[in-house]
């Protein structure tokens, strides 16, 4: 892996991104994502939908969770009420910190 700058890190959501390859980071419990700057910004735009790819569902369990839908119809991310606000906010978080980390290395 490359040597990262940490973006940002909510609950158990880290954010780090390589500025040498561009590659971004999620780190989130029992998974990593990894996006081209591109993909990252993407994936960002979609946290913030409110579209069909956004949906709240009863588990198994009894659990209410909000299901996040990816452009791999295989692979879908479930979050409780916590998980997804510290979710969001490591993800909004780091788009403002990488931005800055932009304005100080122009």
């Amino acid at each position: 892996m490359c040597d990262t700058k940490i973006l940002s890190q909510r609950g158990d959501t880290h954010i780090s991104v390589c500025h040498k390859c561009q590659t971004y980071y999620i780190w989130q419990q029992s998974f990593v994502l990894t996006f081209t700057k591109n993909k990252f910004f993407d994936f960002l735009n979609i946290t913030k939908s409110n579209g069909d790819e956004l949906f709240f569902s009863t588990f198994p369990d009894g659990e209410f969770r909000l299901i996040m839908k990816t452009p791999y119809p295989d692979i879908v991310f479930s979050f409780d009420e916590e998980q997804w606000q510290n979710f969001r906010d490591a993800l909004q978080e780091s788009y403002y910190m990488n931005e800055f980390y932009g304005m100080l290395n122009n």
